[in-house]
């Protein structure tokens, strides 16, 4: 997953999510070939319709979902362009977004910032377009203006309800700012023979494994606990509970799964550090675990290994214990 702007290779289908999450708005304010000219205008980046205004999540070059937004002096400049693509209908639909842009711009102050669309795949990616925006910019205050059907959506990522625009849209509000927590997480697993040693997801040459009802990865373990407890207050058990998961099972499905259910609650990793247990020389795969483990939850990963120095109960290769404390973000 990364992020881009709008540009000639995918407006295109930026435009389908733009048009698609208000389409009975943008077709009452645009009459016939709404998309079209939702297209047009961010070709031609007619305000508000800036490219540069934008932030698009693309998997594999395919877009997941994309957030166009507009700082106050993008609604003051370079209308006369709107003639270019409206032509004569610019005298009748020039009248509704003189209005509608009016209405946008009462109580919106120089430190505010208008979203003009939010929209994804699904409400993880639509969590993840609005994390990476507030944590990009210096906004003090998110303005948005939603039908009726859409005021839900906004709700579960904390946008207040405030007032009624006209009969069709209604204004939410969001402080852009952030939270920071943090979670503590452990996890030991006995070594047996007999199965494979999987820690951060990647495969360990040992002679031997972890016992558990899952592949016993004690790393990924530990950074599932730390997650879910500030975020969720649950643990990895109440999430994958014995009685139901199959034995076996990957921890890092877990782990997706676990971020997945977080993201969509507006909490992202921040950076991640943890301490493995072991007499067990690990050292060579420190890189390898961290780089495996940083791709799955974006951010970054450090890890420590220690001995215990024969004290602590993982000497003689008895266990292995994953400590780990992670850093998130709560928008």
């Amino acid at each position: 997953m990364n992020f881009v702007k709008i540009n000639k290779e995918n407006y295109e289908e930026c435009a389908k999510f733009i048009y698609n999450e208000k389409k009975d708005y943008f077709d009452y304010l645009f009459k016939m070939n709404a998309f079209e000219i939702i297209k047009k205008a961010l070709l031609f980046s007619i305000p508000p319709f800036l490219m540069q205004n934008s932030l698009v999540c693309e998997e594999n070059g395919e877009v997941l979902g994309v957030l166009l937004y507009a700082p106050k002096d993008a609604f003051r400049h370079r209308y006369e362009k709107w003639v270019k693509i409206l032509g004569l209908k610019v005298l009748g639909t020039g009248m509704k977004l003189a209005s509608v842009i009016g209405q946008i711009l009462l109580n919106f102050t120089v430190d505010d910032v208008y979203i003009i669309s939010l929209s994804g795949k699904d409400i993880s990616i639509e969590y993840e377009l609005l994390y990476n925006f507030i944590n990009s910019h210096d906004y003090s205050r998110i303005l948005v203006d939603v039908t009726e059907n859409l005021l839900n959506k906004y709700k579960t990522m904390n946008f207040l309800e405030e007032k009624k625009i006209n009969n069709r849209l209604i204004r939410m509000t969001k402080k852009s700012k952030m939270k920071h927590c943090s979670g503590l997480g452990w996890d030991t697993h006995p070594i047996v023979k007999g199965r494979q040693l999987i820690l951060g997801g990647i495969k360990i040459d040992a002679g031997f494994g972890l016992n558990g009802h899952s592949d016993g990865d004690v790393i990924v373990h530990s950074i599932i606990d730390s997650l879910l407890g500030v975020s969720l207050k649950k643990d990895i058990g109440v999430l994958f509970p014995e009685t139901t998961v199959p034995e076996g099972i990957s921890s890092v499905y877990m782990l997706e799964k676990v971020l997945n259910a977080i993201n969509q609650k507006g909490y992202f990793p921040e950076n991640i550090d943890c301490v493995v247990i072991t007499d067990f020389k690990l050292g060579s795969y420190r890189d390898k675990i961290s780089k495996n483990l940083e791709k799955l939850v974006r951010c970054p990963v450090s890890l420590k290994f220690k001995t215990g120095n024969g004290v602590y109960p993982e000497r003689n290769l008895n266990a292995i214990t994953a400590i780990c404390v992670s850093n998130i973000i709560s928008i």
